[in-house]
């Protein structure tokens, strides 16, 4: 709860990064909240009172999963709602905003994404943005396991963490009302 709300005011990317292994962990423990309160929220070292916040906090998740049926697999709706903004912001910088570097990184990461989007046939994956989320989820998911990751794989998620991360930045300028269209269209 505490780290999600961090996360989601300085980064966006990594909110969602989080979250994702969230509704993973949920799932690993079936929706036990007793369970999840001794292996995860029991061993914070914080206040009663923040601890008694953090189990409600998971309470809720654990409501909404079922809720939305996403009990197996998929994501949070508010989460799949920021995927669509940013793949909204990702449209605008490239057509609206013409932000040269944002297009050089796009061009750049354009084939690890293609080759991604092929891998990942039969997923729920609705935008280029949230082929990449996943991607970066996978290699976090592979580092986590302790597995190996290849140096071909390893460069193309190079590319899209940086194409990610500018990306986040340019979210962080726009919910604060700082992202400012050019001078000068180029169109």
């Amino acid at each position: 709860m505490l780290i999600s709300q961090s996360k989601r005011q300085t980064n966006i990317i990594e909110y969602l990064l989080y979250m994702y292994q969230i509704e993973d962990i949920i799932r690993s423990f079936q929706f036990n909240l007793t369970s999840i309160d001794t292996a995860i929220v029991q061993k914070y070292d914080q206040s009663d009172e923040v601890r008694k916040k953090m189990k409600f906090w998971y309470a809720d998740l654990i409501d909404k999963i079922k809720r939305q049926h996403i009990e197996r697999t998929g994501h949070l709706k508010e989460l799949r709602a920021s995927i669509i903004q940013l793949q909204e912001l990702h449209d605008q910088l490239l057509m609206v905003y013409f932000d040269k570097k944002y297009i050089d990184l796009y061009d750049d990461v354009k084939p690890a994404l293609k080759e991604l989007t092929v891998k990942a046939v039969g997923q729920d994956l609705i935008n280029q943005v949230d082929v990449a989320v996943h991607g970066l989820y996978g290699l976090l998911m592979l580092r986590l396991k302790q597995k190996e990751v290849g140096t071909e794989t390893q460069n193309a998620m190079d590319k899209i963490t940086a194409f990610l991360a500018h990306l986040a930045a340019k979210f962080k300028m726009m919910e604060a009302g700082k992202l400012e269209l050019p001078k000068v269209q180029g169109n």
